[in-house]
């Protein structure tokens, strides 16, 4: 009997411990959760991930109102959404089976830079691709589709290499004409069909360490410039600088560019933005506007990292910029999110985050989709590869997704560790704690020995009564402004925290006096030190899930 009475007293000397660690483990699980999902993008909901990944570092590409594509190794991957949200995906296998570079995917065809540089063109039909065919003799390194040029009138794109830029264009019935222009050393061409039926082309051409962005704008009928060709903006470019992305649109009569700067050795970029009046018979660069763009991350920071703008026009017919920037919830959850920067005018009228995935969402495509609007995006997975994800702002879609899951509360629980870890570095701090206490216990043992055994309720008393004063006058330590920021804001005030440490110092009391049963005799030291375990060990861990190690 008396065995099994010491074998249930070692039990509960530990299973305290488990307990509280599963109770506050749980409560820490759910704040996760809550700090990193919470609060849902808007108007977006959360991303979906699909299934195939792309192995081509460049954005999704638009094939038709809720359809976009993207390469697969060997493949390419069509994606159509329907007005709930979600994505049917078709496979198709590479129309080429030599290189496949530059492309420009749509539902019925595919044209790409191949073998020898050759601009080529196939069909799909009956479920296969036809037998390509050359669009142009000369050769090219990149092509691109124009916006709004794929109707019933046909399809136009670009092409260039280093001594010009050519326009074709295919007709419905399968005819392609194509045109010439004389800009030398171009590194990326983008275009877009006006109201007036012109073509407005934007390209960057790069020579001897600088970089330049010019416009022209083209004739519909024949495709030949309505004005001269003008340089837009030229950027001097260091050896580790280089002008990264940009994209046009066009709003009246003002053409809007968004460009960013990127440094190869600070790993930054900058995010500008050019406006001028297309229109105008005569362009010159003293008609350029051109201001650096600034994405807040906090009240005091501006992102440093601004990464492929993209414009969009949302069905109510406002310009949206969208880009890559960063994003910081609080000092722990920081990662590259998508911003939508509203343009009014050629100016920023808004800024917001429109994805919240805790990643790095880079390359944005923006669809739209039955009147409402969808955002496509890539976040590295591995050397090689991209998750492709998308998120749209139909109701049906975030009545489905925004909602906890249980990868959620499994990536939760994976951060415990580290949590407690923190909580055994703060413990260092709880040692102070214990020095007054222990020294009038000494001192008690040393010269007043028949006192101290006497009367073992007043000195455990009264040593619980130090400890805890001592832990209520250096509790601010466990405050640290850094603490307090990832701290809800219902625990922050001085009340709630005096609230915690005596539920915290309650319980820990209860559950030594349970335990003391177990003792033959009363024993001062031995049960303030149990409580101080139970005490010290239940605050550190509650507290590590806020505590900076940089405050300690």
């Amino acid at each position: 009997m008396k065995n099994k009475k010491m074998w249930m007293w070692k039990f509960f000397t530990y299973i305290p411990f488990l307990i509280i660690a599963l109770i506050i483990g749980s409560i820490h699980a759910w704040l996760f959760v809550q700090e990193k999902v919470a609060p849902y993008p808007a108007p977006y909901g959360r991303a979906t991930v699909l299934p195939q990944m792309t192995t081509d570092g460049i954005a999704a590409q638009k094939v038709g109102d809720g359809q976009f594509a993207y390469r697969t190794g060997a493949s390419l991957t069509y994606a159509r959404i329907d007005e709930t949200g979600l994505a049917a995906l078709e496979t198709r296998p590479l129309p080429d089976q030599g290189l496949f570079n530059s492309y420009v995917l749509s539902s019925a065809g595919a044209v790409w830079v191949g073998d020898g540089g050759r601009l080529y063109a196939s069909e799909w039909k009956g479920g296969s691709w036809q037998n390509k065919h050359t669009l142009i003799d000369p050769q090219v390194k990149g092509v691109r589709a124009a916006e709004g040029a794929d109707g019933a009138d046909g399809a136009v794109w670009l092409a260039y290499n280093e001594q010009a830029v050519f326009v074709l264009k295919r007709t419905v019935d399968g005819a392609a004409q194509w045109s010439k222009l004389d800009i030398p050393d171009v590194s990326e061409a983008k275009a877009s069909l006006n109201n007036a039926g012109n073509l407005d082309v934007v390209y960057v051409a790069t020579k001897e360490g600088r970089a330049s962005l010019g416009y022209v704008q083209l004739d519909k009928t024949s495709w030949r410039p309505l004005q001269q060709q003008t340089q837009l903006k030229e950027v001097e470019l260091a050896s580790f600088n280089h002008l990264d992305d940009f994209s046009f649109v066009r709003e009246g009569s003002t053409i809007e560019a968004a460009y960013t700067i990127s440094s190869s050795k600070s790993g930054k970029s900058s995010l500008h933005l050019l406006t001028f009046a297309a229109d105008a018979p005569a362009l010159s660069t003293a008609g350029v506007a051109d201001t650096q763009l600034q994405i807040p991350v906090t009240d005091a920071v501006n992102s440093d990292t601004n990464l492929e703008p993209v414009f969009h026009r949302m069905p109510s017919g406002e310009i949206q910029l969208v880009v890559s920037a960063v994003y910081e919830k609080n000092r722990r959850l920081t990662s590259q999110e998508l911003y939508a920067i509203g343009i009014q005018g050629g100016k920023p009228s808004s800024t917001m985050p429109i994805t919240h995935a805790g990643g790095f969402a880079v390359y944005p495509t923006m669809l739209a989709v039955d009147g409402h609007t969808a955002v496509v995006w890539l976040e590295a997975a591995g050397e090689g590869e991209y998750r492709v994800n998308y998120a749209t702002d139909q109701p049906a879609y975030a009545q489905r997704m925004n909602r906890w899951t249980g990868t959620d509360y499994v990536n939760a629980i994976k951060t415990a560790p580290l949590l407690w870890g923190i909580g055994l570095l703060t413990a260092l701090l709880s040692l102070k704690w214990i020095v007054l206490p222990t020294l009038y216990l000494l001192a008690l043992n040393a010269f007043r020995q028949h006192h101290y055994d006497e009367h073992p309720r007043l000195h455990f008393g009264l040593s619980l009564g130090m400890y805890l004063a001592v832990k209520v006058l250096l509790l601010g330590d466990y405050r640290k402004p850094a603490t307090l920021a990832v701290m809800p804001e219902a625990l922050r005030s001085w009340l709630v925290y005096l609230a915690i440490v005596a539920v915290i110092a309650v319980i820990s009391y209860a559950l030594t006096r349970i335990w003391r049963k177990g003792l033959d005799e009363r024993n001062v030291g031995l049960e303030l030190l149990y409580f101080v375990l139970l005490d010290g060990f239940m605050t550190n861990l509650w507290f590590s899930y806020f505590v900076s190690l940089a405050s300690l």
